[in-house]
């Protein structure tokens, strides 16, 4: 075997490891802010930040796991843990001159009964279900809510930063 033929036998097998290298996903920073746009004290809002590989999914999950009975009787109990808090899962991809992002937000709080029988408490949830295209790096409002309990408005801002 020649040293010519040698080289193009290597080129041939190093050529999918090659590609593959050079196709290797992004990695991008996630930043989320929820402001409470009435209120004036609040403008700087909550952040959230994820660090994101391109076509993987990232979840961010901060907050408590609250009790509910579900079944049984005096010594006996069953419970069903529920995740209340911020609950956050998005996924990154790239396209030709933006970024999509797709999200699926879950804002919740548990509120125990005052003087109800039943020992469970109420929980007031939020979920927003999220899919639009960003330009790197800039700050933009993709939804904008009521919250029902307290009829309060809020603006989620996201920014997607390429690393």
């Amino acid at each position: 075997m020649t040293i010519r033929t040698k080289a193009i036998l290597v080129a041939a097998l190093l050529a999918p490891l090659a590609a593959a290298q050079g196709g290797r996903a992004s990695v991008y920073k996630v930043d989320f802010n929820i402001r409470d746009t009435g209120d004036a004290g609040a403008k700087t809002g909550r952040k959230y930040s994820l660090i994101v590989d391109e076509r993987q999914k990232g979840v961010f999950k901060i907050g408590n796991r609250v009790p509910m009975a579900t079944g049984g009787g005096a010594g006996n109990m069953q419970f069903t843990y529920v995740d209340v808090g911020v609950n956050i899962e998005c996924f990154v991809a790239e396209g030709d001159s933006k970024i999509n992002l797709r999200t699926d937000m879950d804002l919740s709080t548990a509120v125990m009964p005052e003087k109800n029988p039943t020992p469970n408490p109420t929980i007031s949830q939020i979920k927003l279900n999220v899919e639009t295209m960003l330009t790197p790096g800039k700050p933009s409002v993709v939804a904008s809510f009521d919250d029902p309990v307290t009829s309060r408005k809020f603006d989620l801002e996201a920014t997607v930063t390429k690393l």
